[in-house]
């Protein structure tokens, strides 16, 4: 993951497909996406002894998804950017509030099975990161970013360190 500027301009990203996604967290541990009409529901767990987070998703029915909306704990809103590049998916997400301003906006790459970073970072991002969030580092999730007053002090915090 990579942190970049609130004001990182998504007008860079053209070429970049573009989604609008509203995300939700149950109190047992899932989340809930809907991707435009798609509806998906996301397990994951990590596994100490292989060190790998195994992730399953799976459709599910709009109804399904607005019942499990109203059990949710936390949510959020967001606008997602993503391009393959290889056997890379590279995803820039703008976490926003209920005005449509950014409060997170952070880059992400899934890689292939074993592969422990990218061969390259976008040309339309590398210039703006402001902090390469380390593996293992979980001050970063989506989850905990939801969360306006968190991403501030994530910010601020990165702001002191550069």
């Amino acid at each position: 993951k990579y942190i970049l500027p609130l004001d990182f301009d998504a007008t860079s990203l053209s070429g970049w497909e573009k989604h609008d996604i509203r995300q939700a967290y149950l109190d047992d541990g899932p989340r809930i996406r809907q991707i435009n009409a798609d509806y998906i529901f996301t397990y994951k767990k990590w596994i100490p002894q292989a060190a790998e987070l195994v992730e399953i998703e799976l459709a599910i029915s709009k109804d399904d998804f607005d019942l499990l909306w109203s059990q949710r704990v936390q949510s959020l809103e967001k606008t997602r950017y993503e391009k393959h590049i290889g056997e890379a998916e590279w995803v820039v997400d703008f976490l926003h509030d209920q005005a449509g301003r950014a409060f997170v906006v952070m880059a992400e790459v899934e890689l292939p099975r074993y592969t422990p970073q990218p061969d390259s970072i976008p040309d339309e991002i590398a210039s703006h990161i402001l902090y390469a969030v380390a593996a293992g580092d979980n001050r970063f999730t989506n989850k905990k970013l939801s969360d306006p007053g968190y991403a501030a002090k994530m910010y601020e915090d990165i702001v002191l360190k550069v």
